[in-house]
C-alpha cells in the first residue's frame, strides 16, 4: 500500500479493510516525504516538481521494501508514484495499480497516465471512458467507499440543531457557506483549519476548530440535522468519499447531484439531492422541520452503504481487475 497513513486516511482504510477480502496489506508510506514542517514540505515539493532525482531517490526504498516483504500486488493512492518506478516494480514481478480519489483538477501533470500500470481506478466515469475510448488505457470506474467498522452510526447520539459541513473549506465551498448564513441557516463547519486568505471572520466563527475521525466523525454526521455534501466543482459526473462515510454513518446527506449519484443511492429514500440553491435551501427546511423522516433517510441510506458501498466491496471488484 503506497499512500499516507494517518487520521482516517484513504490509504489507511484499505489497509484496515483488506483483511477482510484476504489479503495481507503492507503499509510503505508516501511516495514522497511528507515532513510535519510546512516550510520543509513546500521545500520538498518544490524540488519534487523541479527534478525527479530525489522521488527516485526515495522510491527505490519503496521498491525494495515492498520486494522484501514479497508483495504480489502494489496498490497506490498516492500520484507522485513515478513512472518509472512503476515499471520498476512490474520488472520485478508485482502488480501495480493506481486508485485514485480525488477529483480531476488533482490529476496535476497526469504522470499516471504514462506510468505502465496494470489498472487505474477513478471515481469519475467520464474520466474513465475518456482514458479507456482514447488512450487505451486500463480504467476503471471506482467510486470510494466507508469502511464498515469505522462509518457506522453510534449507538447514542444528541440531536444536534445546525447542518454541518466536514472536509478542507475552499473558495466554492465558503461562498455556499456564506450564502446559508445570509439566509439564517445554523452551520457548523469541521476539518483543517481555513487558508489565511479565506478566513472570512463569520466562517471562522462557524468553524469547530478541528479535524474529525473515528466515533467523533460519526456522532457529528448522525447527530447532524443534515449533512451537505457540497461537491468541488471539478467533480464532473463523481463523488466525494464524505458522501459514503456520512451515509455509513447514519447522517441525512444532502448531496450536490452528479451524473453517479442515481446508480448509487435513491434519492429521496437514502439522499436528499439538490441542484441549486433553493432547493438546498428546502432540503434543509425540511430536515429542520421532519427530524423524524430526516433520521429515516439516514438510517436508509447507512444500509445502503454497508449493503454494497464498502471498502470491502470496492477491494475486491480492484483485486478482480489486477488478478
Amino acid at each position: 500500500m503506497i499512500g499516507p497513513i494517518g487520521g482516517d486516511s484513504f490509504a489507511e482504510n484499505i489497509l484496515a479493510c483488506l483483511p477482510d477480502v484476504g489479503a495481507y496489506g503492507v503499509p510503505l508510506g508516501p511516495a514522497f516525504p511528507q515532513p510535519a514542517s510546512r516550510p520543509v514540505a513546500a521545500t520538498l515539493d518544490l524540488a519534487r516538481r523541479a527534478s525527479d532525482r530525489l522521488g527516485l531517490a526515495y522510491q527505490r526504498r519503496l521498491v525494495a521494501a515492498a520486494e522484501g516483504a514479497g508483495v504480489s500486488v502494489v496498490v497506490s493512492v498516492d500520484l507522485n508514484l513515478l513512472p518509472a518506478t512503476v515499471r520498476e516494480l512490474r520488472r520485478r514481478g508485482v502488480r501495480v495499480c493506481l486508485w485514485f480519489p480525488d477529483a480531476v483538477v488533482n490529476l496535476e501533470r497526469q504522470r499516471m497516465l504514462l506510468g505502465d500500470y496494470d489498472a487505474l481506478f477513478f471515481k469519475d466515469p467520464l474520466l474513465v471512458r475518456r482514458l479507456a475510448d482514447v488512450l487505451e488505457l486500463p480504467a476503471h470506474y471506482l467510486p470510494e467507499a466507508c469502511n464498515p467498522v469505522r462509518h457506522r452510526p453510534p449507538a447514542t447520539v444528541p440531536d444536534l440543531p445546525y447542518v454541518v459541513f466536514v472536509g478542507h473549506v475552499y473558495s466554492a465551498r465558503a461562498r455556499l457557506i456564506g450564502q446559508l448564513l445570509d439566509r439564517g441557516v445554523d452551520v457548523r463547519i469541521y476539518g483543517p483549519a481555513m487558508s489565511r486568505w479565506l478566513r472570512d471572520p463569520r466562517l471562522v466563527r462557524h468553524h469547530a476548530g478541528r479535524y474529525v475521525a473515528g466515533e467523533e466523525k460519526a456522532a457529528v454526521f448522525r447527530g447532524a440535522c443534515a449533512v451537505v455534501n457540497a461537491l468541488h466543482p471539478a467533480e464532473m459526473q463523481s463523488v466525494n468519499c464524505r458522501l459514503f462515510e456520512a451515509t455509513g454513518c447514519g447522517g441525512t446527506v444532502l448531496c450536490e447531484r452528479r451524473d453517479s449519484l442515481p446508480g448509487l443511492f435513491d434519492e429521496d429514500r437514502e439522499i436528499l439531492a439538490f441542484s441549486t440553491f433553493d432547493e438546498l435551501l428546502d432540503r434543509i427546511k425540511g430536515c429542520v422541520d421532519d427530524r423524524a423522516a430526516a433520521r429515516a433517510v439516514g438510517d436508509a441510506a447507512s444500509r445502503r452503504s454497508h449493503a454494497e458501498h464498502t471498502y470491502q466491496h470496492r477491494l475486491t471488484a480492484l483485486l478482480e481487475a489486477v488478478l
